[in-house]
Order: C-alpha cells, then structure tokens, then sequence
C-alpha cells in the first residue's frame, strides 16, 4: 500500500496523522520527496530518518499534531521538512431540528462540517429546511445507539425540552466525542446534569459539556445563537477544548 493510500485509510478511520515530506535535501537517508507519517499514538509509517534526525522529526510532528499548524522548517543543515496536519472530516450532530438549528447547519457547512441533524418530528427534520446534510427523522435514545460517535464528531444538543436533552447526552457522554455542547437556561442545565450524574455519568465527562453554549458576542436572534454556536465549534477544532475555553473566559461545568 503506498503511503497516498494508507494516509487516506487512517483518514477514513477518524485518526489525525501527521504527514513529513522532505522538500530540500542531501541526505540520503532523507531524500527530496521522502515522506512520513507520525499518529498522535506515537506510531510512524513510511520514510524514517534514523540516528540523529529521529527524535527532532518526531518532535516537530508531536508539536505540529498538538497545535494542528503546517510549517516549512530546516530540519538540520541542508534538510528542510514540509510538515501538515491532515484531519478526518469533521462531523457535526444536531440533536433538535427547531429554529436555531437551520442557520447552525448552513454556518457549520460553511466552515468544513459534515452535518446531520436528528429530530422525531418530521415537519422539521427535512431536507427542504436543511439542504445538503444527512437528515434523520427517529427517536433520539434509539437513533443515537445506532449512530457511530468518535473522536471527529461535534455534537450540539438544542431539543425542544429536557427529557430530550436528557435522551440525547445519556447516549452521546458515555463516548468519546471531540465536542458536547448543550443550550437551554441555567434551571434547565442544572436539571439534567443532576439526572445525569444519577444515572452514572462520571463527573469527569459532564465537565466536558460546554453549556451555556457558544462563544459571548451578546446573540438574541436564533441565526446570531448559531452563529455563536459555530464560532465555537470552529474553536474547539482548532484550538482544542482546553484553549476555547480560554477563549470564552469562564468554565462551563
């Protein structure tokens, strides 16, 4: 399998890799061309230089994957390394097809998302008011079992009350996600994720919701909520959690 074709298999499994191609060089270790890949499990594929430029490569791919930038770099003298970061497209779950939902799904397309969108009622959930994104007209408990959630997947959780919320964050928290995020008043908030830690969900976990949602630009209308929504979103997949919240100012657990 070539290296083309095993990048694009790693993609298609939702990992990140970082991919090291040599533009300029004069070691034959290394030649013009080479290229390797670095998985944030630490695992390697393809051209890698061994003895001194080892560990500098695969310390300029760790930092590269943790910050997720490309760069033109000097790697050692008469070596010069162009290193990206190649993401798994990302996917955004919306749980709740109401009105903030329609111009969330058109910004979050905009931006690179992969969109689907899951409500039980199906004279919101159509492809008339979402064109262009997976649309699925279910119960929620029921459809999100069935949904693969990984590492790539944003999930934003706007349903139109808190037996729904509920229904959706007891299904998504237990997995692994890159992004929860839930709306709703602090009285609703504060209701299900007291029924939540009831039901087992770790404390842990429920820290990594991010309520209340989106970045503060002081939105009222339902298209400047979204708007906050996907500025968010665009955050946490570039910035990384830990940095959005940063960004926002304040904790939100």
């Amino acid at each position: 399998m070539s290296i083309a074709e095993h990048l694009k298999d790693l993609l298609d499994q939702g990992k990140t890799v970082c991919l090291v191609t040599a533009i300029q060089s004069d070691r034959s270790e290394f030649p013009p061309g080479a290229k390797a890949l670095f998985l944030s499990d630490g695992s390697t594929e393809g051209t890698i230089p061994p003895g001194e430029l080892t560990e500098p490569l695969a310390q300029l791919a760790r930092e590269a994957l943790a910050c997720k930038k490309k760069q033109l770099t000097e790697l050692a003298p008469g070596l010069q390394v162009f290193i990206d970061v190649l993401e798994p497209e990302a996917r955004l779950l919306i749980c709740g097809a109401g009105h903030i939902a329609v111009p969330l799904a058109l910004f979050a397309r905009e931006v690179g998302f992969s969109v689907t969108v899951l409500d039980d009622r199906p004279d919101f959930a159509n492809t008339f008011r979402f064109p262009g994104c997976e649309v699925l007209v279910e119960d929620f408990r029921p459809a999100l079992r069935r949904l693969p959630l990984g590492s790539d997947t944003y999930a934003v959780v706007i349903t139109r009350g808190h037996e729904h919320d509920f229904e959706c964050l007891s299904e998504i928290l237990p997995k692994e996600t890159a992004y929860v995020g839930l709306i709703g008043s602090r009285r609703r908030v504060a209701f299900v994720k007291l029924e939540l830690r009831k039901r087992g969900i770790p404390p842990p976990r429920l820290d990594l919701l991010y309520t209340p949602i989106g970045l503060p630009i002081g939105a009222e209308s339902p298209a400047e909520i979204a708007l906050c929504i996907a500025a968010e979103l665009v955050a946490a997949r570039r910035l990384g959690n830990v940095a959005t919240r940063g960004v926002r100012g304040e904790r939100r657990a």
